[in-house]
């Protein structure tokens, strides 16, 4: 058997149009609950023609299958949840800072946890337990699963979290991990590319420091020819994954 992917929207939702591109491993079985990676800019995951830099996607189902097939990571289903187009910024933004009509990740956390998660698990079967459930993105996409990840304290456990936009709103995801903790202790995997400017890797060992007592582990890698594009985070993905599933 091979592995699938899977197309599914979700009727009468907060985004009822929304494509969710669903990965299941080879041999997956809905009765035998797997656990689930949530990653957001589903466009950018699978393929190549969906991609921001057409040609550049992250090939995450080759990854995943790899990996698999090595025993490296358990078989996990992966859910990539399509961004909202022009709406992008607002809805993977925690405050509006200086953009008008920005600040809507709460909504759209409560989409993901509220709809996508359970719909998820009626469908595919996939666990929706602390310890079952992952979540990443890179750019805004670790912004906001920082953000969802307050948002349901003890929900995630796992985080992955490429150069994160950690300057979004005067760095204002800092002052809010430093007021109220992130819940449940996550494992967490952290990096930035050397290549993305001296304020971002400054902002993201920030963030590093404060998320150093705030998790189970944490893995904090700075890639020194990494730039702020697909083609590094999907370069990066084999050994995130990897060790985001660790037996530990």
């Amino acid at each position: 058997m091979t592995s699938a992917l899977r197309r599914v929207t979700i009727p009468d939702s907060y985004a009822p149009e929304r494509q969710i591109t669903v990965y299941l491993p080879a041999a997956h079985d809905p009765a035998i609950p797997s656990p689930l990676l949530i990653m957001h800019d589903g466009q950018n995951l699978f393929e190549p023609d969906r991609a921001h830099v057409r040609g550049q996607h992250w090939q995450v189902a080759e990854t995943a299958d790899a990996l698999i097939a090595a025993g490296t990571i358990p078989p996990i289903v992966i859910a990539g949840i399509d961004h909202a187009g022009e709406e992008r910024g607002r809805e993977m933004t925690p405050t509006p800072g200086d953009h008008a009509g920005a600040g809507g990740a709460g909504i759209y956390g409560r989409f993901v946890m509220g709809e996508v998660v359970p719909h998820l698990a009626r469908e595919f079967g996939v666990r929706t337990d602390r310890d079952g459930i992952a979540m990443g993105g890179a750019s805004l996409g670790g912004l906001v699963t920082l953000a969802i990840a307050r948002q349901f304290p003890g929900r995630l456990g796992r985080l992955l979290l490429m150069s994160p936009s950690v300057w979004w709103d005067n760095r204002v995801i800092l002052r809010r991990l430093q007021r109220v903790a992130l819940g449940g202790r996550p494992r967490v995997w952290l990096d930035i590319g050397r290549r993305e400017g001296a304020q971002t890797v400054t902002d993201t060992r920030l963030l590093r420091n404060v998320l150093i007592s705030q998790t189970s582990a944490l893995k904090y890698v700075e890639d020194p020819e990494g730039r702020h594009s697909e083609a590094d985070w999907a370069r990066r993905l084999p050994d995130a994954l990897a060790w985001l599933y660790a037996v530990s």
